[in-house]
């Protein structure tokens, strides 16, 4: 019994870090009309979209258009929308340097807002080369990596997980905003 309650324990820490913070992982790739697309709705309960625009403006602010080369925040106050657009490294492994462009759509209303994540580009230099190429994320990640069609590429489902992780890491942080 003793050795049943420390196998359970041992494995329950894997169970719980394979979930994200909306239960189980079907897809690391969700797709909507052929394109990848992540997609996060959230109720915020009392908060109009005003208080919900300014939270998530001031971070957007204070994270994104610093550099114009890097990122860009637009907002339109009276409609509640903000759009920024991105690139970060995606950290995959020592070797190769990977590059994600993303776009983000934020729409906020009455207790709530929803986040699109789309436009995911990955610039990508394997084995450390100097020039890196473009590929849509649509030609890496689709079909969770099993759509892959660019052969430089030798894991999709590396890029797949590390894409979904980045996603969800944005989406707490939005919520973050939110609720501080």
């Amino acid at each position: 019994m003793k050795r049943f309650f420390l196998l359970l324990f041992s494995i329950l820490p894997m169970i719980v870090a394979a979930q994200g913070h909306k239960g189980t992982v079907e897809s690391c790739a969700p797709t909507r009309e052929g394109k990848v697309l992540y997609s996060d709705k959230v109720e915020v309960k009392d908060s109009d979209r005003q208080e919900i625009f300014q939270s998530i403006h001031a971070w957007a602010k204070e994270n994104y258009g610093k550099d114009v080369f890097i990122s860009s925040v637009s907002a339109n106050k009276n409609k509640g929308t903000l759009f920024i657009g991105s690139k970060v490294e995606l950290l995959l492994n020592d070797s190769e340097k990977t590059i994600v462009k993303y776009k983000m759509r934020i729409n906020c209303q009455d207790n709530g807002y929803s986040v699109e994540v789309t436009d995911i580009s990955y610039q990508y230099s394997p084995g450390g080369e100097a020039k890196a190429k473009t590929y849509p994320a649509e030609d890496v990640i689709m079909g969770n990596g099993k759509g892959n069609t660019v052969t430089a590429i030798k894991d999709p489902v590396l890029f797949c997980n590390a894409t979904y992780f980045f996603v969800e890491s944005l989406f707490a942080d939005v919520y973050d905003a939110v609720e501080n």
